[in-house]
């Protein structure tokens, strides 16, 4: 007899857990609020970052059972600047792949749909239901629950494609900005942790240091933006509920990507529910390092002071182009180092920040 499974949310996790247990023989339901997939995100330009496996993202897709027939433009190189100095970084695989976020037919979130409904999935839009109700919650970030907010535009440009990362204490907190252009489509971002004071005004100062340095053509901009959630520590069950991506706090708390986190929590829930074994142990094994190494990551930058974006460069400026690249992986990843020091990472940053709900 086939099993019914209720999920809570039709963004990416929610959805790659949808598609895996659908493949596996289970009837699935799919809850959502919002009157389509992706309807948070307004044409925002994002990055499914390739650089914290060893393992091609779109490799590891497949292997998740995802279709990679989406839209999607590898980017080999970066600049890293912080408003004056600037370093290229160079990869010799994708560093990562840029995607469009949102409701419109080329973004990732539709794709995603469609092979969801494909696999005789059904969504019920515009739809509420408890999460003690369901058996996976996928809501993505958590109401009240900002670790870190964006504000930024979409437009139209005649720019060359690019990719700028920008660190600044004028145009970001403890954050950064980008600027990314591909065929004609541009977005310019602010991203400010939890705590920032006032982002309309770290996005103006991020917009006119972006204009200055490319002097780029906007057209038609429209505005995106939205909140991250990050937990310090993840919040994976409650009762029999399994929860995935942002609704378990699972993200990137240094630079805040997290596509890849959402994706794979989906899948292992989706695996820990097929295979009868814990979600949380599938977690500890595939992400808890990366989780980990990411809170240390934010304690050494955060503690060189608002003036971090300078020290990033700095210390890039001291390597070869396709050595940053390469030193990225190592920095996504739990070394020995990051071991030693995981505990005053996760103590000090509880206290900074358990005002603005980094962890319940």
């Amino acid at each position: 007899m086939r099993k019914n499974i209720k999920i809570l949310g039709a963004g990416l996790s929610g959805l790659s857990a949808a598609i895996n247990l659908s493949k596996n023989g289970f009837n699935v339901e799919v809850f959502e609020i919002r009157d389509d997939c992706g309807k948070r995100f307004h044409g925002d330009l994002e990055g499914l970052e390739n650089w914290s496996s060893k393992e091609d993202i779109l490799d590891e897709l497949k292997s998740m059972n995802i279709d990679t027939g989406f839209k999607y433009s590898p980017f080999y190189e970066m600049i890293l600047t912080d408003g004056k100095d600037k370093v290229y970084v160079e990869s010799k695989k994708p560093l990562f792949y840029l995607v469009k976020r949102g409701a419109f037919e080329d973004c990732i979130d539709q794709a995603f749909k469609n092979q969801a409904l494909e696999e005789g999935i059904k969504i019920h839009f515009n739809t509420k239901i408890a999460p003690k109700d369901v058996d996976i919650v996928a809501t993505g970030p958590i109401p009240g629950k900002a670790s870190a907010v964006a504000r930024g535009i979409r437009f139209e440009t005649n720019h060359e494609n690019i990719a700028i990362s920008l660190v600044n204490k004028e145009t970001s907190y403890t954050g950064y900005s980008y600027l990314l252009v591909n065929d004609g489509y541009g977005c310019i971002c602010t991203v400010c942790a939890a705590g920032h004071k006032n982002i309309e005004a770290f996005f103006k100062n991020t917009y006119d240091m972006f204009k200055k340095l490319t002097n780029i053509d906007v057209k038609n901009e429209k505005k995106v933006g939205g909140f991250g959630t990050f937990l310090l520590i993840p919040r994976l069950k409650k009762g029999k509920t399994l929860y995935v991506g942002e609704a378990a706090g699972l993200q990137d708390l240094l630079w805040g990507f997290g596509m890849r986190y959402a994706i794979i929590s989906g899948y292992l829930a989706a695996r820990s529910i097929i295979e009868n074994t814990s979600y949380t142990k599938l977690v500890k094994e595939k992400l808890l390092d990366k989780h980990k190494a990411s809170i240390v990551n934010r304690f050494f930058i955060e503690g060189y002071g608002e003036d971090y974006g300078k020290f990033l460069v700095r210390q890039a400026k001291r390597m070869e182009p396709q050595k940053i690249a390469e030193n990225l992986y190592k920095t996504y990843n739990l070394t020995t180092y990051g071991k030693f020091f995981y505990p005053m990472a996760w103590f000090t940053l509880l206290l900074k920040y358990r005002e603005n709900s980094l962890i319940f």
